[in-house]
């Protein structure tokens, strides 16, 4: 009687199955990268990672997508993962420690209201076979299970490895309760990884390398010694060819000017498929060949992204354009509060009128830091302060340190950023 209770119980444990209405894997617009998938799943459930594993990439070079798309289906197809997905880039307006906590707290709800609607049909109370126990009636108390016991719970209820994946995991450090979660998965690893089974592992990834850096290397944080990954990026000529013969055969550039492109339109897959369309749509009364053609269209489609950027400082004091110059100059040496940093910005503010030159101290330097983050030019967290976006630096450094100009009334001066990818 247990074994054919346990096998039916089987069917409500949560084993993934693929979804007819749709196959990811069928998608001809996504490049697949099954190698890679693969490897990264095999390294993740072993006993090598099992501190965890903290990948990054920059922002919009298909992370994200490889993710979902290629590393989530081998986890769950060749390991028999569970995988719980937290994107708190594109929630970031909610508070990261609860979007985690509640992806946790559902899956365990969704998994304990199967079992329940089971146990229902067999008119049981309680139920104990092999692995699992669970008592339908009574109450379990007033105490809220800690996310170690959930997840423990999850694992147990679902009779798979439960793997968080935490995307853009930096956010965790703008709140409280979201630097507390990764203390509460930091000992929940340490004690699940103590089990007789493989229960739980973390995957978190950001798009942002010297935060990430911050995460493992800092002996304040949760996941300090964890395993720390810089994802290749696309740019193979496997991947070339095929983003070639997406366009149709009278689009044949050469590979060598493929590459080049990728490389101006900073590696991101999407950006450049547009590129390669805008080239096909083009056409012969764009000039020249499809080389030369990709090539300024690239530049021509980077300068954009450039002028943005460059209307937003315009509307910066010119005490918050210096200490953003003087941070793209320095980087991980930032130190805008010591003597010789103060001194650089009061060289750089030396091309203002005398009586219109800001005063340089520590509490006008504070308020433009707290205004750039606010800006999403900056950011901190609970950590160094660092550059929104890793290219800003460089394209920083291409300006003069302080341009006075009208403000312009565009939408880009509220700090828009560009959405991952």
């Amino acid at each position: 009687m247990l074994q054919l209770i346990d096998r039916v119980l089987d069917r409500f444990r949560g084993v993934s199955r693929p979804d007819p209405r749709f196959d990811v894997l069928s998608d001809p617009a996504i490049f697949r990268r099954p190698e890679l998938a693969s490897r990264m799943a095999s390294a993740l459930m072993s006993h090598d990672h099992a501190s965890g594993l903290f990948l990054t990439a920059p922002r919009r070079t298909g992370k994200s997508t490889f993710i979902q798309r290629d590393l989530t289906p081998a986890l769950e197809r060749e390991h028999g993962a569970l995988v719980l997905y937290a994107d708190l880039w594109r929630r970031r307006s909610e508070d990261p420690g609860t979007v985690i906590v509640e992806l946790i707290n559902q899956a365990v709800k969704s998994h304990e209201d199967q079992a329940r609607r089971m146990f229902d049909r067999l008119s049981l109370s309680r139920l104990k076979v092999p692995g699992f126990e669970w008592e339908l009636k009574g109450e379990r108390g007033v105490r809220e299970p800690s996310l170690c016991e959930s997840l423990e719970r999850l694992s147990d209820l679902a009779k798979q490895t439960v793997v968080l994946i935490i995307d853009e995991v930096q956010q965790t450090q703008s709140t409280s309760l979201g630097r507390d979660v990764l203390y509460m998965l930091k000992s929940a690893r340490d004690h699940l990884n103590g089990c007789d089974k493989l229960k739980f592992r973390l995957l978190a990834t950001g798009s942002h390398h010297e935060k990430i850096v911050g995460l493992v290397l800092d002996k304040h944080q949760a996941f300090l010694g964890a395993n720390m990954e810089t994802m290749p990026t696309l740019g193979e000529e496997a991947y070339l060819r095929w983003e070639r013969a997406l366009h149709g055969p009278a689009f044949q550039p050469s590979l060598a000017v493929m590459a080049q492109a990728f490389d101006i339109c900073l590696r991101r897959p999407a950006d450049f498929h547009k590129l390669c369309r805008s080239v096909v749509t083009a056409g012969p009364g764009a000039g020249g060949t499809d080389d030369d053609t990709l090539i300024r269209f690239a530049r021509g489609q980077i300068q954009v992204e450039k002028r943005q950027l460059f209307i937003r400082l315009q509307a910066l004091e010119p005490i918050e354009q210096v200490v953003l110059r003087l941070l793209a100059e320095d980087g991980e040496k930032f130190a805008p509060f010591f003597p010789p940093a103060k001194r650089r910005l009061n060289t750089m503010l030396a091309v203002l009128e005398e009586g219109s030159r800001p005063e340089v101290s520590d509490a006008t330097i504070r308020m433009a830091l707290d205004r750039l983050c606010n800006a999403k030019l900056m950011w901190r967290g609970d950590g160094p302060y660092v550059l929104e976006e890793m290219q800003f630096a460089t394209w920083l450094l291409e300006r003069d340190p302080v341009i006075v100009a009208p403000a312009p009334t565009s939408p880009l001066l509220e700090g828009q950023t560009a959405e991952a990818a």
